[in-house]
């Protein structure tokens, strides 16, 4: 019997498929192709901007990434099942956690925002629908996506950021349709050494087993903007060994998070706490390691004892509205 995946994918790609369907059979697609590929990515931050070139496997529960550009040369991701994978070639060394799987997200990017039609383009001399993902109030990201007319393989995306500035790229520049893959492309390697990796996921938190953890009771939010729902707690250590909690909230498209920690933070990579006001910093993390990868705005403040820093692509106002909303 055929996955409800794959009849997703077979009834878009026939003729009179919406917008949103279209959308429902590129996210299912990706998981039940077999190929062979070269993606290339970047980012994109003022006039600078950062890529990379990963080649891929995939074939129907299972996902190998090579990374081809001089800083990551070497690294290899795998996805098996349930399993995440990162192998470190150099040192014989896999290590082994648990991927984080996110079901209802494009449910919520559906209740959200608008997925329309504008039209067909080629790429690597093939049909592909082009879909815009837009919401209906101005100060919200957008994404552009390029999806092929046979597979409903997103064989381009683009992501846009609320000032309407490109923010990143993907795209293939080759794929090649239903090679022969070894299984052994998607297991760890014999005799290589294994380390398994703390389970992070926000289904092992609760408030109760956070507050022990950080040895402090978490200030949230009273007020979210509107679409938002709550994603899930993270807990991280910089490397003074300071517990950070993050709160993360999202809209299916845009996300925001709220970092928390004891203000009285040893290591310069945090960086003290200063006063009581909201402090803004546009772009900028102030140095702290745990930070550094967090795109948007940043709004810090000391409240009780603890440094709260919001990070997050949102309007100046709304950000201010929902750090005041701390309880």
């Amino acid at each position: 019997m055929a996955s409800l995946a794959a009849v997703l994918v077979a009834f878009a790609t026939a003729s009179g498929a919406t917008p949103a369907e279209r959308l429902r059979a590129a996210h299912a697609a990706e998981n039940q192709l077999t190929f062979r590929g070269r993606l290339n990515t970047a980012t994109f931050a003022g006039s600078a901007s950062v890529s990379s070139e990963v080649v891929i496997y995939r074939k129907p529960g299972c996902c190998r990434l090579e990374y081809q550009s001089p800083a990551l040369r070497g690294l290899v991701m795998i996805e098996n099942g349930d399993r995440f994978i990162r192998l470190n070639p150099d040192q014989k060394t896999a290590y082994v956690g648990f991927a984080r799987r996110e079901p209802g997200r494009l449910e919520l990017l559906l209740k959200n925002y608008t997925v329309a039609s504008e039209g067909v383009e080629p790429l690597m001399g093939q049909p592909a629908d082009v879909l815009t993902v837009r919401h209906a109030r101005a100060g919200h990201p957008s994404k552009k996506i390029w999806v092929h007319r046979e597979t409903s393989l997103i064989l381009r995306s683009e992501y846009y950021s609320s000032d309407g500035a490109l923010a990143s790229r993907t795209v293939y520049s080759e794929i090649e349709w239903n090679p022969r893959l070894d299984d052994r492309l998607f297991e760890i390697p014999a005799e290589w050494k294994q380390i398994t990796l703390e389970d992070d996921s926000a289904s092992r938190w609760d408030r109760t087993t956070l507050a022990k953890e950080a040895g402090f009771t978490l200030r949230e939010p009273a007020h979210l903007p509107e679409g938002y729902v709550f994603d899930g707690f993270k807990v991280c250590r910089c490397r003074s060994g300071v517990v950070c909690v993050q709160m993360r909230y999202a809209d299916g498209l845009n996300s925001f998070s709220i970092f928390e920690r004891f203000s009285r933070c040893p290591g310069r990579c945090c960086g003290p706490g200063h006063g009581k006001g909201w402090r803004w910093r546009q772009g900028s993390q102030g140095g702290c390691e745990l930070l550094a990868c967090q795109p948007g705005r940043v709004l810090t403040r000391d409240l009780d004892g603890l440094t709260c820093i919001f990070v997050g692509d949102l309007p100046e106002e709304e950000m201010t509205r929902i750090a005041n909303s701390l309880k």
